[in-house]
């Protein structure tokens, strides 16, 4: 009579102590599955490595992007940005348009480095010039790239935020902002147009590309051109040369906006009533009263061409999640089995 009571309580003391494992089996499992869910996210938004230095990208004169993990995108004869980029952009190739879709083109300038021997104010500078010059988008020496357009592109803290000495190319719709010089211009027939051009120590350098010789056939209208130190500016002379070419700083119709224009608008026709006074033989003749060109923003996700890798880290991430699980699930199951074998 005692043995069906030994036997139940047995039996009882098994499933008591199977009942516990399974406990002990399912917080593991759990506990797991916690450290796994807290780790997908690094691994699905991992960053990459912070960069210490500028990198450098190319657009080659065949078409390839170097190095291929910066986050420019060719689409045909567009290049189009995917993400913001710490570095410099060298153009070796012609006939492209350059897209920055509103994001960030950025140096390491922050306004106090005066080391850099600067463009324009002419010897004595110091000789103890170790900074290297920075330049956010410049063209190549050797291919002088032309048909080139940079648009919708934000260029910031460089010593020369974008550097035109080549001939027939567009600047358009871009914002240059705290920069030593926004943008630099040597070549002749270019177009700056719809630009803003903010917060430079000077907005917009004539340069020259040889002793004698200033850029020609300039367009430079619709852009805004906002509390730079020196709005204007060129190489330095002792005298002004009259016989330097006039430049056109409007489209017929359109100025620039000057944000120390100082004159009036009787009719409220949006345009100044008198010129703004450039230099002696330059001036703008239909100066906007109120700021046009802005900076850029980020184009709307539909538009802007998504980069794979930040695709491929979620699937990766996910993969690694559901393995991990079927391999727990296998391994408490088998645990399981062999547990009820031994007890039998």
């Amino acid at each position: 009579m005692q043995k069906p009571k030994l036997a139940r309580k047995t039996l009882k003391a098994k499933m008591k102590n199977m009942k516990n494992v399974q406990n002990k089996i399912q917080k593991i499992v759990v506990l797991i599955l916690l450290v796994l869910a807290l780790l997908a996210p690094l691994m699905v938004f991992q960053p990459t490595q912070a960069q210490t230095a500028l990198q450098t990208v190319v657009i080659g004169a065949d078409g390839t992007v170097a190095p291929t993990s910066a986050p420019i995108q060719r689409i045909g004869d567009r290049y189009v940005f995917t993400g913001d980029l710490k570095g410099l952009i060298t153009i070796e190739k012609s006939n492209v348009v350059l897209d920055g879709t509103g994001h960030t083109l950025q140096g390491t300038y922050n306004g106090t480095d005066q080391s850099g021997w600067m463009i324009g104010q002419g010897p004595p500078q110091p000789s103890n010039n170790t900074s290297a010059w920075t330049i956010g988008v410049d063209f190549s020496a050797v291919t002088r790239p032309h048909n080139v357009t940079v648009e919708n592109l934000n260029i910031k803290n460089f010593y020369i935020g974008m550097y035109v000495w080549v001939s027939n190319n567009t600047a358009e719709g871009n914002s240059v902002t705290g920069n030593i010089i926004g943008v630099l211009l040597s070549g002749d027939s270019n177009n700056i147009t719809k630009n803003y051009i903010a917060n430079n120590d000077e907005g917009l350098f004539l340069g020259i590309n040889s002793p004698g010789t200033v850029p020609l056939n300039i367009t430079l209208y619709g852009n805004s051109f906002v509390h730079n130190k020196v709005q204007f500016s060129g190489c330095t002379c002792v005298e002004y040369n009259l016989s330097e070419a006039t430049h056109t700083w409007d489209n017929g119709k359109v100025g620039n906006f000057w944000s120390n224009y100082n004159g009036t608008d009787q009719n409220r026709d949006g345009f100044g009533d008198t010129p703004y006074i450039i230099d002696p033989k330059n001036q703008d003749r239909f100066p906007l009263m109120q700021i046009s060109a802005v900076p850029p923003v980020l184009s709307s996700p539909s538009a802007t061409a998504k980069p794979l890798q930040p695709f491929l880290n979620s699937v990766y991430a996910l993969a690694i999640f559901a393995v991990a699980f079927v391999a727990i699930m296998a391994a408490a199951a088998f645990f399981l089995k062999r547990r009820r074998k031994r007890q039998v």
